[in-house]
Protein backbone atom coordinates (compact mmCIF):
# COMPACT_ATOMS: atom_id res chain seq x y z
CA UNK A 1 0.00 0.00 0.00
CA UNK A 2 1.36 3.28 -1.32
CA UNK A 3 0.48 6.68 0.56
CA UNK A 4 0.06 10.03 -1.02
CA UNK A 5 1.11 13.15 0.70
CA UNK A 6 0.57 15.55 -2.39
CA UNK A 7 -1.22 19.04 -1.98
CA UNK A 8 -4.30 19.42 -3.12
CA UNK A 9 -4.93 22.37 -6.63
CA UNK A 10 -7.10 25.04 -6.49
CA UNK A 11 -9.13 24.61 -10.16
CA UNK A 12 -10.30 27.59 -11.69
CA UNK A 13 -13.50 26.06 -12.85
CA UNK A 14 -15.69 22.68 -11.81
CA UNK A 15 -16.52 20.74 -14.56
CA UNK A 16 -18.48 17.70 -14.77
CA UNK A 17 -18.98 14.90 -17.70
CA UNK A 18 -21.89 15.00 -19.74
CA UNK A 19 -22.48 11.88 -20.66
CA UNK A 20 -23.95 10.99 -24.20
CA UNK A 21 -25.27 6.89 -25.50
CA UNK A 22 -22.33 5.75 -27.44
CA UNK A 23 -19.32 8.30 -26.22
CA UNK A 24 -15.69 6.82 -25.62
CA UNK A 25 -14.91 7.40 -21.76
CA UNK A 26 -11.01 7.45 -20.78
CA UNK A 27 -10.15 7.55 -17.34
CA UNK A 28 -9.13 11.08 -17.33
CA UNK A 29 -12.97 11.68 -17.69
CA UNK A 30 -14.01 9.38 -14.70
CA UNK A 31 -11.64 11.34 -12.25
CA UNK A 32 -13.02 14.12 -13.29
CA UNK A 33 -16.37 12.91 -12.72
CA UNK A 34 -15.36 12.34 -8.91
CA UNK A 35 -13.23 15.72 -9.02
CA UNK A 36 -16.50 17.66 -9.72
CA UNK A 37 -18.34 15.83 -6.58
CA UNK A 38 -15.48 16.00 -4.22
CA UNK A 39 -14.21 19.36 -5.29
CA UNK A 40 -18.17 20.87 -4.42
CA UNK A 41 -18.80 19.05 -1.20
CA UNK A 42 -14.97 20.22 -0.26
CA UNK A 43 -16.03 24.05 -1.05
CA UNK A 44 -19.69 23.27 0.87
CA UNK A 45 -17.81 22.24 3.96
CA UNK A 46 -14.60 25.02 3.91
CA UNK A 47 -17.59 27.97 4.24
CA UNK A 48 -20.48 26.78 5.40
CA UNK A 49 -19.00 24.20 8.21
CA UNK A 50 -15.18 25.31 8.90
CA UNK A 51 -11.84 23.37 9.52
CA UNK A 52 -10.52 22.18 12.59
CA UNK A 53 -11.85 19.18 14.71
CA UNK A 54 -15.49 18.03 14.45
CA UNK A 55 -15.70 15.21 17.05
CA UNK A 56 -13.23 13.60 19.16
CA UNK A 57 -9.27 13.78 18.44
CA UNK A 58 -8.39 14.32 21.43
CA UNK A 59 -4.70 14.26 22.14
CA UNK A 60 -3.83 12.57 25.50
CA UNK A 61 -0.85 10.56 26.88
CA UNK A 62 -1.72 6.79 26.51
CA UNK A 63 -3.36 5.13 29.83
CA UNK A 64 -0.83 1.57 29.72
CA UNK A 65 1.93 2.89 28.18
CA UNK A 66 3.29 6.27 29.25
CA UNK A 67 5.62 7.06 26.83
CA UNK A 68 3.67 7.10 24.02
CA UNK A 69 1.01 9.71 23.19
CA UNK A 70 -2.58 8.64 21.61
CA UNK A 71 -4.93 10.50 19.06
CA UNK A 72 -8.36 9.18 19.84
CA UNK A 73 -10.42 8.37 17.49
CA UNK A 74 -12.90 11.05 15.67
CA UNK A 75 -13.86 13.15 12.42
CA UNK A 76 -12.11 16.52 11.25
CA UNK A 77 -12.45 19.28 8.04
CA UNK A 78 -8.75 19.52 6.92
CA UNK A 79 -8.04 23.34 4.91
CA UNK A 80 -8.94 22.16 1.78
CA UNK A 81 -12.76 20.58 2.86
CA UNK A 82 -11.68 16.80 2.97
CA UNK A 83 -13.27 14.63 5.46
CA UNK A 84 -10.58 13.70 8.05
CA UNK A 85 -11.97 10.51 9.81
CA UNK A 86 -10.05 8.37 11.81
CA UNK A 87 -12.14 5.53 13.37
CA UNK A 88 -8.85 4.26 15.34
CA UNK A 89 -6.62 5.50 18.05
CA UNK A 90 -3.59 6.54 16.38
CA UNK A 91 -0.28 6.42 18.94
CA UNK A 92 3.26 8.08 18.67
CA UNK A 93 6.11 6.37 20.67
CA UNK A 94 8.35 9.56 22.12
CA UNK A 95 11.65 8.21 22.46
CA UNK A 96 12.05 6.63 19.43
CA UNK A 97 10.56 9.84 17.66
CA UNK A 98 13.00 12.25 19.51
CA UNK A 99 15.65 9.47 18.37
CA UNK A 100 14.44 10.25 14.67
CA UNK A 101 15.02 13.67 14.95
CA UNK A 102 18.45 13.61 16.85
CA UNK A 103 19.53 11.26 13.28
CA UNK A 104 17.88 14.25 11.28
CA UNK A 105 18.52 17.45 12.84
CA UNK A 106 20.76 17.85 16.42
CA UNK A 107 20.65 21.54 15.56
CA UNK A 108 16.69 21.73 15.05
CA UNK A 109 16.43 19.30 18.09
CA UNK A 110 18.62 22.16 20.30
CA UNK A 111 16.81 25.10 18.64
CA UNK A 112 13.30 23.78 19.60
CA UNK A 113 14.52 23.08 23.60
CA UNK A 114 13.01 25.45 25.67
CA UNK A 115 13.68 26.61 29.68
CA UNK A 116 10.35 26.15 31.48
CA UNK A 117 8.31 28.83 33.06
CA UNK A 118 4.63 28.80 34.53
CA UNK A 119 5.02 25.64 35.95
CA UNK A 120 5.97 23.95 32.82
CA UNK A 121 9.60 22.13 32.81
CA UNK A 122 12.09 22.67 30.69
CA UNK A 123 10.90 20.89 27.67
CA UNK A 124 11.31 20.08 23.63
CA UNK A 125 8.43 22.16 21.82
CA UNK A 126 6.28 20.20 19.15
CA UNK A 127 3.14 20.42 17.89
CA UNK A 128 0.71 17.64 16.41
CA UNK A 129 -0.82 17.81 13.10
CA UNK A 130 -2.98 15.57 11.48
CA UNK A 131 -3.78 14.89 7.75
CA UNK A 132 -5.88 13.47 4.56
CA UNK A 133 -3.66 10.81 3.12
CA UNK A 134 -4.89 9.00 0.19
CA UNK A 135 -3.28 5.14 0.04
CA UNK A 136 -3.23 2.70 -2.83
CA UNK A 137 -4.80 -0.30 -2.12
CA UNK A 138 -6.50 -3.66 -4.47
CA UNK A 139 -4.01 -4.13 -7.01
CA UNK A 140 -5.20 -4.75 -10.29
CA UNK A 141 -3.73 -5.82 -13.34
CA UNK A 142 -3.85 -3.27 -16.23
CA UNK A 143 -2.67 -1.12 -19.45
CA UNK A 144 0.43 0.73 -18.80
CA UNK A 145 -0.08 4.36 -20.44
CA UNK A 146 2.85 6.78 -20.46
CA UNK A 147 5.54 7.01 -23.10
CA UNK A 148 5.52 3.12 -23.14
CA UNK A 149 2.62 0.82 -23.28
CA UNK A 150 2.61 -2.50 -21.21
CA UNK A 151 0.25 -5.36 -20.89
CA UNK A 152 1.30 -7.00 -17.48
CA UNK A 153 1.25 -3.85 -15.22
CA UNK A 154 -1.10 -3.70 -12.21
CA UNK A 155 -2.66 -0.41 -11.17
CA UNK A 156 -4.49 0.28 -7.56
CA UNK A 157 -8.46 -0.60 -7.78
CA UNK A 158 -9.21 2.08 -5.14
CA UNK A 159 -7.83 4.81 -2.71
CA UNK A 160 -8.61 4.95 0.57
CA UNK A 161 -9.18 7.85 2.34
CA UNK A 162 -6.91 7.32 5.39
CA UNK A 163 -5.01 9.79 8.13
CA UNK A 164 -1.49 10.34 9.35
CA UNK A 165 -0.35 12.52 12.72
CA UNK A 166 2.66 14.46 12.29
CA UNK A 167 4.61 15.15 15.25
CA UNK A 168 6.77 18.75 14.59
CA UNK A 169 9.24 20.18 16.41
CA UNK A 170 8.69 23.77 16.93
CA UNK A 171 12.21 25.48 16.19
CA UNK A 172 10.64 29.49 16.30
CA UNK A 173 9.80 31.96 18.64
CA UNK A 174 6.65 31.54 20.22
CA UNK A 175 5.32 30.30 17.46
CA UNK A 176 1.69 30.76 16.25
CA UNK A 177 -1.28 28.81 16.85
CA UNK A 178 -4.71 28.70 14.56
CA UNK A 179 -6.63 31.68 14.17
CA UNK A 180 -9.48 31.59 15.63
CA UNK A 181 -12.56 29.39 13.86
CA UNK A 182 -15.39 31.92 15.00
CA UNK A 183 -15.38 35.42 13.55
CA UNK A 184 -14.80 38.50 16.03
CA UNK A 185 -18.51 40.58 15.34
CA UNK A 186 -18.89 43.12 18.02
CA UNK A 187 -22.00 45.24 18.38
CA UNK A 188 -24.36 46.70 21.06
CA UNK A 189 -27.34 44.28 19.89
CA UNK A 190 -28.32 41.37 17.59
CA UNK A 191 -28.97 43.82 14.66
CA UNK A 192 -25.65 45.35 14.58
CA UNK A 193 -23.60 42.05 15.71
CA UNK A 194 -25.18 40.36 12.23
CA UNK A 195 -25.13 43.72 9.95
CA UNK A 196 -21.30 43.28 10.77
CA UNK A 197 -21.29 39.82 10.03
CA UNK A 198 -22.71 40.49 6.83
CA UNK A 199 -20.18 42.79 5.98
CA UNK A 200 -17.50 40.87 7.09
CA UNK A 201 -18.64 37.93 4.83
CA UNK A 202 -18.76 39.62 1.87
CA UNK A 203 -15.93 41.68 2.02
CA UNK A 204 -13.46 39.25 3.76
CA UNK A 205 -15.48 36.08 3.34
CA UNK A 206 -13.86 34.83 -0.04
CA UNK A 207 -10.70 32.90 1.27
CA UNK A 208 -9.25 31.56 -2.40
CA UNK A 209 -6.94 34.04 -3.29
CA UNK A 210 -5.33 34.34 0.18
CA UNK A 211 -5.06 30.46 0.71
CA UNK A 212 -3.69 29.09 -2.97
CA UNK A 213 -1.29 30.56 -4.65
CA UNK A 214 -2.97 30.95 -7.64
CA UNK A 215 -5.34 29.30 -10.15
CA UNK A 216 -4.72 25.41 -10.83
CA UNK A 217 -1.88 25.92 -8.03
CA UNK A 218 -1.15 24.13 -4.09
CA UNK A 219 -2.06 25.24 -1.24
CA UNK A 220 -0.41 27.61 1.09
CA UNK A 221 0.32 27.42 4.83
CA UNK A 222 -1.15 29.23 7.73
CA UNK A 223 -0.20 30.65 10.29
CA UNK A 224 0.60 27.47 12.44
CA UNK A 225 2.38 24.97 10.11
CA UNK A 226 5.63 25.04 9.77
CA UNK A 227 6.06 23.07 6.96
CA UNK A 228 4.48 23.82 3.61
CA UNK A 229 4.04 19.88 2.94
CA UNK A 230 1.44 20.05 5.76
CA UNK A 231 -0.50 23.34 4.28
CA UNK A 232 -3.73 21.29 4.69
CA UNK A 233 -3.50 19.29 7.34
CA UNK A 234 -4.89 20.62 11.09
CA UNK A 235 -3.23 21.36 14.15
CA UNK A 236 -4.57 19.58 16.75
CA UNK A 237 -2.25 20.12 20.05
CA UNK A 238 0.77 21.96 21.47
CA UNK A 239 3.27 19.11 23.51
CA UNK A 240 6.10 20.18 26.00
CA UNK A 241 8.04 17.01 26.22
CA UNK A 242 10.44 16.99 29.28
CA UNK A 243 14.14 17.55 28.46
CA UNK A 244 16.93 18.04 30.51
CA UNK A 245 19.47 20.86 28.37
CA UNK A 246 22.89 19.77 26.74
CA UNK A 247 24.48 19.24 23.48
CA UNK A 248 22.15 17.76 22.47
CA UNK A 249 19.18 17.62 25.05
CA UNK A 250 18.08 14.65 26.70
CA UNK A 251 14.57 13.53 27.54
CA UNK A 252 13.24 13.74 31.30
CA UNK A 253 11.17 10.67 31.49
CA UNK A 254 10.12 11.42 35.02
CA UNK A 255 8.13 13.78 33.97
CA UNK A 256 5.09 13.81 31.53
CA UNK A 257 4.35 15.85 28.68
CA UNK A 258 2.40 18.94 28.92
CA UNK A 259 -0.20 18.37 26.02
CA UNK A 260 -2.29 21.59 25.29
CA UNK A 261 -5.33 20.84 23.31
CA UNK A 262 -7.24 24.38 23.64
CA UNK A 263 -5.45 26.05 20.58
CA UNK A 264 -7.09 23.71 17.68
CA UNK A 265 -9.38 25.27 15.63
CA UNK A 266 -13.16 23.49 16.06
CA UNK A 267 -16.28 22.69 14.04
CA UNK A 268 -19.59 23.68 15.19
CA UNK A 269 -23.11 22.18 13.69
CA UNK A 270 -25.95 24.34 14.06
CA UNK A 271 -27.00 22.59 17.19
CA UNK A 272 -23.88 23.22 18.51
CA UNK A 273 -24.20 27.04 17.98
CA UNK A 274 -27.90 26.54 19.88
CA UNK A 275 -26.50 25.01 22.53
CA UNK A 276 -23.92 28.03 22.91
CA UNK A 277 -26.96 30.37 23.02
CA UNK A 278 -28.82 29.17 25.56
Amino acid sequence: MSVSNAPPRRALWAERVAYTNGMLLDQADFQVEQSYHRGRLSMLARYLHGTGTVVGLNVEMHVEEPRRIAIQPGLGVDRAGRIIESPLTLCLDIDRWYEDRLDESPDAVERAFNTGSGGDPDHILADIFLGFRECETAKRPAFEGGEFDALGSIAPLRLRDAVEATLVLRTEDNPALPRPSVPDVTGGNFNARRRNLDASKREDGWLEDIWWDDFDSELRADIEHPDPGLAADIFLARIKIPAVSGNPPTLNATIAPVIENEGRRMVYSTADLIALSR
